[in-house]
C-alpha cells in the first residue's frame, strides 16, 4: 500500500509539473520571413527657391528596395536592366534602402539618375537575395507620362498646348509647343514608390 501511495504521489507530481509547464509557456511565435519589394519612379521635378538654375526643371529616375517581411535579409542585389547594379549588405524589416551621396550632400535611393529637362523615359529592374522569398514583387518597371493639358496657357506663338492638332489642321503648319509633364509616373503595378509586381 505504501508503494502504491508513493507511485500515485509521483504520478500527481509529474502531472502537476507538466500542467504547470504547459500553462506557463506561451506558444512560440516565429518571425515572418523577409520579403523584398522593389520600388521606383520616374518623374519630373521643378526646382525650389534658392536652388541653382541648372536644377530649375529636371527628371529623376530611381529604384530602391524595401523589406516588407519580418526578418532581416542579407546580401541583397538591386539591379537596373541594362544599367547599374548595387549590392546591399542587409535590409531590416520595414526599412527602405537609402544611401548618402557625399558629393551632393543628400540622401538618395541606391539607383538614381537625374538630368535637366523632362522627356519620356523609363526605368526597370529587379532585386534578389540568397534566401527563398516571395519573388512576385521583385521585378518592376516605371515610366513617366508627358502629357499636354487641354487648358494650358498660350505659347509665344499663340497656340494653346491642348489643341495643337486642331490648330495644325486649320493652319497647315507644324507648330512647336512646350509639353507639360504629369505629376506622377505610371508603372507595372504601382507608382511613386508603391509596390510593383506582376501579380499585383
Amino acid at each position: 500500500m505504501k508503494a502504491l501511495k508513493k507511485a500515485a504521489a509521483a504520478g500527481l507530481a509529474v502531472a502537476g509539473l507538466a500542467a504547470g509547464t504547459i500553462a506557463g509557456t506561451a506558444p512560440a511565435q516565429a518571425a515572418w520571413p523577409g520579403d523584398l519589394q522593389i520600388r521606383g519612379s520616374v518623374k519630373c521635378v521643378f526646382g525650389q527657391w534658392g536652388q541653382p538654375w541648372n536644377q530649375l526643371w529636371y527628371m529623376k529616375r530611381s529604384m530602391t528596395v524595401k523589406n516588407v517581411g519580418g526578418t532581416t535579409i542579407r546580401n541583397v542585389t538591386l539591379s537596373e536592366f541594362n544599367g547599374r547594379t548595387v549590392h546591399i549588405n542587409e535590409v531590416k524589416p520595414g526599412k527602405t534602402v537609402m544611401i548618402y551621396n557625399k558629393a551632393a550632400k543628400r540622401w538618395q535611393y541606391p539607383i538614381e539618375t537625374r538630368w535637366a529637362g523632362c522627356v519620356p523615359s523609363s526605368i526597370s529592374g529587379y532585386t534578389i537575395s540568397p534566401v527563398i522569398e516571395n519573388i512576385d514583387n521583385n521585378v518592376g518597371a516605371w515610366r513617366n507620362e508627358v502629357t499636354m493639358a487641354r487648358n494650358a496657357p498660350s505659347t509665344p506663338w499663340g497656340v494653346r498646348a491642348g489643341n495643337i492638332e486642331q490648330q495644325i489642321e486649320k493652319g497647315g503648319a507644324a507648330v512647336q509647343s512646350p509639353l507639360r509633364p504629369s505629376t506622377g509616373s505610371s508603372s507595372l503595378g504601382s507608382s511613386d514608390f508603391g509596390s510593383a509586381g506582376f501579380g499585383s
